[in-house]
């Protein structure tokens, strides 16, 4: 039995593909900024792993104090599209010194264009989010523009990962610049692109409606009371938060993983970074088409599954063992993929919820709380492992270090493994299905809220 079609204003094909293009762009630099600059500045440059982890897990902190402030205004304002060509330019500039930085760069300048880049991010992420939302209230559909998105952004993470690859000669400071480059370029192009085609459907509905926002004293203290009665938001939350935070631990320790676990060479690391994100890639259609048969809570437990398996045999993996890592990266990049594509689908119908139950159309603001989760769970991966791998000596060059590498192995598969099969209990029995989904925009519909 198919799933009923609400009379919701539909996106076109050009309008879904021109949406997702932006994403693209957004995610060049996300292999250097997640997984690289931790260990480039902590350990090529010099800085330490400690300092490192310390200075991201405070620009972490306070860059999450602004996602409720740029969801706000772009619930406020009525404009998605404004906040999102703001915080491009202002992403763009931290983007470049951060990812340009001096030969021995200090803690200060890591602190104030990571900060930069962070809040320029915050600005643009939020309400592109929110307007991914808007584009469509259709169960399915939402689930294919949400997948659209991020397989964009994983073609821009794979793009990323490949430059790397053929740049084979070059340092790891050319190869980052040559990133930040190109994100700046593709981000300019697809950025206007967005902006002048796509339509912006809380901009429409403010037009015809002249809603009165709240301020942003009275947006928060109803959100932070929402909460308490949003047991789904909640609990979906949470969920993203531990899965977060598993995904966080590997991704900062890949590198640190490869060299001194696996005593393989930068070369060998870019292409299996790029195998990973390429898995993720191909594994997202199919995804797709499973959670349109089963539902998105489901497949997502089952990719968390997968995930959980692959990362079960690290601690079998011995020095030089690439062709096992590389299979072990096929798996846990394709339940990357499902990361990625469903649970922001399964958010945007949680948003239906919350408007319906509370009467307010506070897309972005809950958008920024899921923002802020992400970036949390992201904060406390760098600020947890990189302090403790340096405090053990990982990259001090000991000839036994051998306690150093059963906790780097703990941090990179073992503790995630705990953390994914916690997520699972929280996410399989979510009760809000394709059904009550249709039943939920029917009623606003009626409302016309």
């Amino acid at each position: 039995m198919s799933t009923p079609t609400m009379p919701h204003p539909d996106t076109s094909r050009l309008s879904s593909v021109l949406y997702a293009l932006p994403a693209m762009a957004a995610a060049v630099p996300t292999i250097p900024a997640y997984v690289l600059l931790p260990s480039y500045y902590g350990d090529d440059l010099g800085l330490g792993l400690g300092i490192t982890g310390a200075v991201l897990l405070l620009v972490r902190i306070i860059d999450m104090m602004t996602d409720p402030l740029a969801g706000w205004l772009s619930d406020r304002s009525g404009q998605r599209k404004i906040w999102v060509g703001i915080g491009a330019v202002v992403a763009g500039i931290g983007l470049w010194f951060l990812f340009t930085p001096p030969p021995s760069p200090s803690a200060g300048y890591l602190f104030l264009w990571a900060s930069i880049l962070f809040l320029g991010w915050t600005l643009f992420q939020v309400p592109y989010l929110a307007w991914g939302a808007d584009l469509s209230g259709d169960y399915k559909k939402r689930t294919s523009i949400t997948a659209m998105r991020e397989g964009a952004g994983l073609l821009g993470i794979v793009l990323a990962g490949g430059i790397p690859v053929v740049m084979t000669h070059s340092s790891r400071a050319g190869e980052i610049e040559t990133l930040a480059i190109v994100t700046i370029i593709l981000g300019a192009i697809f950025i206007a692109l967005m902006i002048w085609r796509v339509p912006d459907r809380v901009a429409q509905h403010r037009t015809s409606d002249g809603g009165n926002p709240d301020s942003l004293q009275v947006t928060v203290r109803l959100g932070i009371r929402s909460l308490r009665q949003n047991g789904l938001f909640v609990r979906l939350l949470s969920a993203w938060m531990i899965n977060g935070l598993a995904a966080g631990l590997p991704a900062v320790c890949f590198p640190l993983f490869v060299r001194y676990y696996l005593k393989l060479d930068q070369e060998t690391e870019n292409l299996l970074i790029l195998l990973y994100f390429a898995a993720a890639i191909f594994a997202i259609p199919l995804w797709v088409v499973l959670a349109a048969r089963m539902g998105k809570h489901r497949i997502w437990c089952a990719a968390m599954v997968l995930a959980i398996v692959a990362f079960m045999f690290v601690p079998m993996l011995d020095a030089g063992d690439a062709i096992g890592f590389a299979v072990i990266c096929i798996f846990t990049g394709a339940a990357l993929g499902a990361d990625l594509a469903l649970p922001p689908a399964i958010q945007a119908d949680v948003d239906d919820w919350d408007r319906f139950r509370f009467g307010k159309r506070r897309t972005a603001l809950l958008f920024a709380l899921w923002n802020m989760t992400n970036k949390l769970a992201m904060a406390l991966a760098a600020g947890i492992a990189l302090p403790i791998l340096g405090a053990f000596g990982l990259t001090e060059g000991r000839s036994d270090n051998s306690l150093a590498l059963i906790v780097l192995v703990l941090i990179y598969a073992v503790i995630p493994i705990v953390l994914k099969a916690g997520a699972i209990g929280m996410m399989w029995g979510f009760p809000l299905d394709a059904s009550h989904q249709v039943a939920i925009r029917r009623r606003l519909l009626r409302r016309n809220v």
